[in-house]
């Protein structure tokens, strides 16, 4: 098991573990509808609810296992929603990586910047091979973040989920080390950097 990076930051985002003082933050985060239209979660105000979650976060960074962290906008300190790695396979080499903002905070780019950001993480420190993200077919929102950070779309799952009560299709999306290495390289060339051999 690769450690769990404490906290990324980039430009305008800093992502750090949930601690006790978010149980309001994810309270607001699990109660806006728009948040979940596309998730297999229903939108719940319930503080309850809310605890049995934070609860089952802790207890996976206990354990050292991968969860959602907090993100915040640097600026102003406000909580702008969740991101992280999900899952890592240290065998294969790979991880999945998932999102959930604030609507207030969405089309600004923070979503492609954290993205971006996990995805430096995991290939420069964290060594992996392949970075996997899954999707909505009809989210076409997260489907552009995902694709602006260099994922490609390798399938489509037909009824993979039941969301509301229908079946929907769900996209595979997935970036490798070596579409990884192409993308720095091309922006170092666009950005007038030199690369070394």
């Amino acid at each position: 098991m690769c450690p769990l990076p404490n906290q990324l930051e980039t430009h305008r985002l800093l992502l750090k573990n949930y601690s006790e003082a978010n149980l309001k933050d994810i309270q607001a985060l699990k109660a806006d509808p728009l948040v979940w239209q596309y998730a297999t979660t229903k939108a719940t105000d319930s503080l309850l609810d809310t605890r049995v979650y934070l609860d089952g976060v802790l207890a996976k960074y206990a354990t050292k296992q991968y969860a959602f962290q907090a993100l915040y906008a640097k600026a102003s300190g406000q909580f702008v929603g969740e991101a992280g790695i999900l899952a890592f396979n240290a065998e294969n080499r790979k991880a999945v990586i998932g999102y959930n903002l604030l609507p207030s905070y969405w089309q600004q780019g923070y979503a492609t910047e954290i993205v971006k950001a996990l995805i430096s993480h995991l290939f420069e420190t964290m060594e992996v091979e392949r970075i996997e993200a899954l999707t909505v077919e009809d989210n076409r929102a997260s489907r552009k973040v995902l694709e602006k950070g260099g994922f490609l779309l390798e399938g489509l799952m037909r009824n993979y989920a039941c969301i509301h009560s229908r079946f929907v299709n769900v996209c595979m999306y997935a970036i490798i080390k070596s579409d990884y290495d192409s993308a720095v390289v091309d922006d170092n060339i666009n950005n007038g950097k030199t690369i070394l051999p």
